[in-house]
Parts: structure tokens; C-alpha cells; sequence
């Protein structure tokens, strides 16, 4: 077992790159400038949608190495998922929910509790990330590759939004779709346009012929990587609900 990020997901610097990391505690921005986070850090990855949070869930910095990061978000951790507003009767359908929340801009937040401790792995320009996961007794559970835009840094984090789709690969890479009807949903309600459905069906079948053909991350060790035992459950700070770009 290790607390140490596999070597191979970890690339060296540009040529050229010499920005330091922020000081612990610290977060540098400029415009333009890459803001990095320091390991051990609690980092907020924000959904957006319209120009307003849509979800907020509080991570632990495992690696940020720039162009690639790592993200730990143990089970038992509080976040904040949109539902429906008081104001109006709320679908039983968790798509038609969503969808109508978004179409509406209507949503409200609640609290939620993660069931599933996770290491999300994003990459820059990606549109997913791959999420790690494991079963409460530490047994590797499988990968589920979460369909989303490619993420952007905020000095609480991180920016992306969720498009629905999603892929659940097991361990001997056996894989099935997720909430295809969701995504369906989206599309017929007009949140989302029929070429983003396509782009992220389109990338859901390129990471799949990667876990088909056990490249990266799928070849490394991240299985056997654990959680630094010093580290508390991550919490969200005060502004977590506001825009940082």
C-alpha cells in the first residue's frame, strides 16, 4: 500500500517552466498564470452551469503536477448537489430533476454525503475524469470515468460541469454505460445540444478502448494507492458557492 502518486502519472515540467508551487495554506493567481495546489491541501471542484455553481464538493490534493491532477474524496464527505426549489413540485425522476433544474436555473442546494471513497484523475483538456474507487474494506472496486468539460483552476480549485454520461469499468475492464438515459433527458429537454451528446459518447468509447487496451491509468498502480493517514475528512470553506475564475 502507498501514499505516493505512481512516478509514471507524474510528468517532469515543461522546458521552460519555472513557477514555483504555492506556499501550504497559500494559492497564487495571476492572469493567465497556472494556479497549483499544494498535496494535502482541500481544494473545491465546483460545477458550473449558466454562470452559477451547480455542485461543490470539497477534495484533497493527492498531486498537481499541472497538466495532471489528482484528487482524493473519501466516503462520508459533506458536499452540495442541486435539487429542486421549494417553489415548485420536485420530479421523482433524478434526470428529469436535474434537467429541469438546469433548463429552469432554478436550483437550490442540499446537503449530500458521499458513499464511495474515490481518487478523481483529470486531465488537462480532457473532457472526463477517472475516479478510482474502492470498497469500504479498502477492495479496489473498479473505474468510473465521469463525462464532463475539461477543467479549469480557481484559486478554491477547480472548474468543470458534469454532462451525465458515464462509464463504469470493473476490474478485469468489463465496462457498461451509466445514465444514458439522463443524457437523453438533457438533450430533449434542450440543456444540453445533440453535439455535446455525441462529443461525450464519442469520448466515453476512446477511454474505453484505453481500459481495453490497459494503458494509463488503467496500467498503474493507483489501486494500491491510500489516503495519507494524517489527513482529516475534507470540508468546504466559506465561499465555495461563489465563482473564482
Amino acid at each position: 500500500m502507498s501514499n505516493t502518486a505512481p512516478e509514471s502519472t507524474v510528468p517532469s515540467a515543461a522546458p521552460g517552466d519555472r513557477r514555483g508551487r504555492a506556499q501550504p495554506g497559500q494559492s497564487r493567481r495571476r492572469r493567465g498564470a497556472t494556479v497549483r495546489h499544494e498535496a494535502g491541501a482541500t481544494v473545491v471542484l465546483q460545477e458550473v452551469w449558466q454562470d452559477r455553481v451547480w455542485a461543490a464538493r470539497p477534495m484533497r490534493v493527492v498531486s498537481d503536477y499541472g497538466d495532471r491532477v489528482a484528487l482524493w474524496f473519501p466516503r462520508g464527505t459533506r458536499w452540495k448537489a442541486p435539487t429542486t426549489p421549494p417553489s415548485r413540485p420536485r420530479e421523482e425522476n433524478r434526470g428529469e430533476r436535474l434537467a429541469a433544474c438546469a433548463a429552469a436555473g432554478d436550483w437550490v442546494f442540499r446537503d449530500s454525503t458521499w458513499d464511495v471513497s474515490i481518487l478523481s484523475l483529470m486531465r488537462e483538456g480532457d473532457w472526463h475524469a477517472i475516479w478510482v474507487s474502492w470498497l469500504p474494506d479498502g477492495t479496489h472496486w473498479g473505474w468510473y470515468v465521469n463525462l464532463q468539460r475539461p477543467f479549469t483552476r480557481t484559486e478554491l480549485g477547480f472548474e468543470t460541469m458534469d454532462l451525465a454520461l458515464d462509464v463504469i469499468v470493473d476490474p478485469d475492464r468489463t465496462w457498461r454505460w451509466k445514465d444514458e438515459d439522463e443524457l437523453q433527458t438533457f438533450v430533449e429537454s434542450d440543456v444540453f445540444e445533440e453535439e455535446i451528446a455525441e462529443r461525450v459518447r464519442d469520448e466515453g468509447l476512446r477511454v474505453i478502448a484505453r481500459a481495453e487496451r490497459n494503458e494509463p491509468p488503467f496500467s498503474e498502480p493507483w489501486p494500491d494507492w491510500r489516503p495519507d493517514p494524517a489527513w482529516t475528512m475534507p470540508e468546504l470553506p466559506k465561499g465555495w458557492d461563489s465563482l473564482c475564475r
